[in-house]
C-alpha cells in the first residue's frame, strides 16, 4: 500500500508543490499505507516471492499509483488549458508570474484557477475520498496486480477528451468576449481606415476579458466541482481496467 499512496503522492496536485519536499510525500504515504495496511484483502506469500517477482510487484504497484495520480492531476491540466485560452484572448499572454505552486512560470488567469481548485479539493474532503478510492481499489486491483493492455490505453484517452473539453468549457465567456470584439473591431477597420486595429482592440480586449474572467468565476467553479466530484470513481474505474476486469 505504501508503494501505490507514493506513486498517487509523486503526482497528486496538492503535493507537488516545490515548497513541499519528496521525503514529506514519502512519510505521508508510509503513515497511511501503516495505518491502512490491515484493511487491504490478504497480499502474496512473501516467504515464497523471489527477486524478480518481488521487482514485478514494485514496479506495478507504483505504475498503479501514478496512473491513479494522472487520473487526480486531469483537472488541473484542463485548468491550464483554459488559463492558456483565458490569457491569449483576454490580451494577457504576455505577462507570465512565478508560480510558487509547480515552480514555472504560468499566466495569471492559469494561477488563480489552480488556487481556487485546490482551495475546492480541500473544502470538498476530497483528499479522505481519494485515500478510499485507493483502499477500495485493492478489490479490483490486488497487490503486485495489473496489466498493460489496448482498455487502458483508451480509458485514459477518453479522460484527456474530457480534460480539452473542460478546459475549453470553463475559457468559453472569455473566448466569446474576445471574438466578439475582434469581430467588432474588424468592422470598424472597414468603415474607418484611419483606426490602428490592432491597437485600440489590445486595450477592449483586455478590459472585457479581464471583466468577463471575474464576472464568470462562480460558474467555472461549478465546473470545476462538478469534474472534482468524479475523481474517486475514476479511480476506482482506472484501477479496474488497469486489472484486466
Amino acid at each position: 500500500m505504501f508503494l501505490r499512496f507514493a506513486g498517487l503522492m509523486m503526482i497528486f496536485p496538492l503535493f507537488i508543490m516545490a515548497r513541499i519536499p519528496v521525503k514529506v510525500r514519502m512519510a505521508m504515504a508510509l503513515m497511511i499505507g501503516v495505518v491502512l495496511a490491515g484493511y487491504i484483502p490478504t497480499g502474496p506469500n512473501w516467504r515464497a516471492v523471489g527477486i524478480a517477482e518481488m521487482a514485478s510487484i514494485v514496479f506495478f504497484e507504483l505504475c498503479s499509483g501514478v496512473l491513479m495520480g494522472l487520473v487526480c492531476r486531469m483537472v488541473f491540466y484542463a485548468l491550464e488549458i483554459a488559463g492558456l485560452r483565458i490569457s491569449t484572448d483576454a490580451g494577457l499572454f504576455i505577462t507570465m508570474n512565478f508560480s510558487g505552486l509547480e515552480g514555472v512560470p504560468q499566466q495569471a488567469p492559469s494561477i488563480i484557477l489552480f488556487l481556487l481548485a485546490s482551495i475546492m479539493m480541500v473544502a470538498m474532503d476530497l483528499h479522505y475520498f481519494i485515500i478510499e478510492a485507493v483502499q477500495a481499489s485493492y478489490q479490483f486491483l490486488p497487490i503486485g496486480g495489473g496489466q498493460f493492455h489496448g482498455g487502458i490505453i483508451n480509458h485514459l484517452g477518453g479522460l484527456i477528451g474530457k480534460v480539452f473539453l473542460m478546459g475549453v468549457m470553463i475559457a468559453a465567456p472569455v473566448m466569446t468576449i474576445g471574438f466578439m470584439v475582434n469581430v467588432i473591431m474588424s468592422l470598424m477597420g472597414r468603415a474607418v481606415s484611419k483606426i490602428s486595429v490592432f491597437s485600440e482592440s489590445f486595450s477592449i480586449r483586455l478590459i472585457c476579458g479581464i471583466g468577463v474572467f471575474g464576472a464568470t468565476i462562480a460558474v467555472m467553479a461549478e465546473y470545476i466541482a462538478n469534474f472534482i466530484r468524479t475523481i474517486p470513481d475514476s479511480l476506482v474505474i482506472t484501477a479496474r481496467i488497469f486489472a484486466g476486469n
